[in-house]
């Protein structure tokens, strides 16, 4: 039986008891050793009335986290985890990966636990080993941000403890927000008329989020944007809340302001940190025609190969103030864009496509589409509901091009069979282009 010692107000439980509980778990090297480091750690002795400082408390505090350090080496030594970093050191958000580095952890992972205070971690990346366990922080936290006990278990003993702060998941808005073809009135625009232009926007993003909506207008002529925005009406107001891999329809009502005679609009989405933006493919509205929209049963897409491979790549574009995804064409060098156009129809004979591209706005840049795209049309059979036609564009700036001009590329895709129900109809993709050095 353990023998103790009381007095008022205390209990002392004699040293000798501590190790000699500890006779099954250290050898006697071992327990001597500890001995030893028990009485190299004792602190001075207070008598009733002695001021207790902070720096006797903080180093009472060194000394037995020094304490459980050496202890954890000794078990160590029969075998016990050690648990020396974390990586990253001090702060971790819920869903960040967390490294726990030590000795003596199980070789198969799934047999440690890491405790994060109260939590316990059993499913490890891959590529843990004996002494790195790698996973993401586990999201069964409350209150934080909070500091954490962070332990490692393995065959029922413990290891020492290292602290560390849980914070909040980092909530970085990622991904993109797409839209289909934009749709507008028909007929002729007049001045003065309020016209409706509508898009659907999906949300190809990792988290929810309000998204702020606002309408572009550039290349005007015969009235300012200030003025073609005087009018701005959308619904839904913004901001718009839209979930990952939700679609929502925004219409955009606008007056034609007098003297207009034409100019380019598109929808601005951007999440609310501001960290996705995109900008729907411009509609010209031109006073005395029909709006032009892209049919919906056809998509256009493109991709750039790099200016390292390919003379182009795909970046930032600014033309009239609106900048949109585009394209820099690096001055000097031939490359081509790669294009899909896909039927989205999901029934119906086969259709015949012709295809065609022009440099539209942005005055001289020397920006030249070689002999136009490739093929130029649809083999004889057509394309099923549902196919793909690939087609490749020449595009190049000679050495002599302005650096920073801008331009317009617009691809046309023109549906021509008249068979089985089917009449013309066209889809286009505008891009805006930029020559760099």
């Amino acid at each position: 039986m353990v023998q103790t010692t009381a007095d008022t107000g205390s209990i002392s439980v004699p040293m000798s008891s501590f190790l000699d509980a500890l006779q099954d778990v250290l050898t006697e090297p071992e327990r001597e050793a500890l001995y030893e480091q028990l009485i190299g750690v004792r602190p001075a002795e207070v008598a009733p009335g002695d001021l207790i400082t902070a720096e006797l408390f903080n180093k009472m505090l060194n000394d037995l986290h020094d304490l459980s350090a050496r202890v954890a080496t000794l078990e160590g030594a029969a075998g016990g985890p050690i648990l020396e970093s974390l990586d990253p050191a001090t702060t971790v958000a819920v869903n960040g990966l967390l490294i726990v580095a030590g000795r003596n952890f199980n070789p198969v992972r799934g047999l440690n636990t890491v405790k994060i205070g109260d939590v316990e971690i059993t499913q490890f990346r891959g590529d843990s080993t004996p002494t790195h366990l790698i996973f993401p922080v586990p999201d069964m936290f409350t209150g934080l941000p909070a500091s954490k006990q962070v332990q490692v278990v393995t065959g029922g003993r413990t290891s020492n403890a290292l602290s560390i702060t849980v914070v909040e998941p980092d909530k970085t808005q990622d991904g993109n927000f797409v839209f289909s073809a934009g749709q507008a009135p028909s007929g002729a625009i007049a001045v003065g008329q309020q016209i409706t232009l509508a898009w659907t926007v999906q949300a190809i993003t990792h988290y929810p989020d309000n998204a702020a909506l606002s309408l572009l207008v550039g290349s005007t002529e015969g009235a300012t944007p200030a003025a073609w925005l005087a009018s701005v009406a959308i619904q839904p107001p913004p901001p718009l809340p839209i979930i990952p891999g939700q679609s929502k329809q925004v219409s955009v009502k606008v007056t034609v302001p007098a003297g207009a005679t034409s100019a380019q609009l598109s929808l601005r989405v951007a999440s609310e940190d501001g960290h996705v933006v995109n900008v729907s493919d411009p509609l010209t509205v031109t006073v005395g025609q029909a709006v032009e929209v892209p049919d919906p049963r056809i998509d256009i897409s493109y991709t750039a190969g790099g200016l390292g491979s390919g003379g182009m790549t795909v970046g930032k574009v600014t033309i009239d103030g609106v900048e949109a995804d585009g394209v820099l064409v690096k001055k000097g060098q031939n490359g081509k864009l790669q294009f899909h156009a896909l039927d989205k129809r999901a029934n119906g004979p086969n259709a015949t496509f012709t295809l065609t591209a022009e440099i539209v706005g942005g005055g001289a840049t020397g920006l030249t589409v070689g002999a136009g795209p490739s093929p130029a049309a649809s083999p004889a059979a057509g394309i099923a509901p549902g196919g793909d036609l690939p087609f490749a564009l020449p595009l190049s700036a000679p050495a002599g091009a302005a650096t920073g001009a801008t331009a317009r590329l617009k691809v046309t895709c023109s549906q021509t069979a008249a068979t089985g129900g089917l009449a013309p109809y066209k889809s286009f993709k505008t891009i805006p282009l930029k020559i760099v050095d």
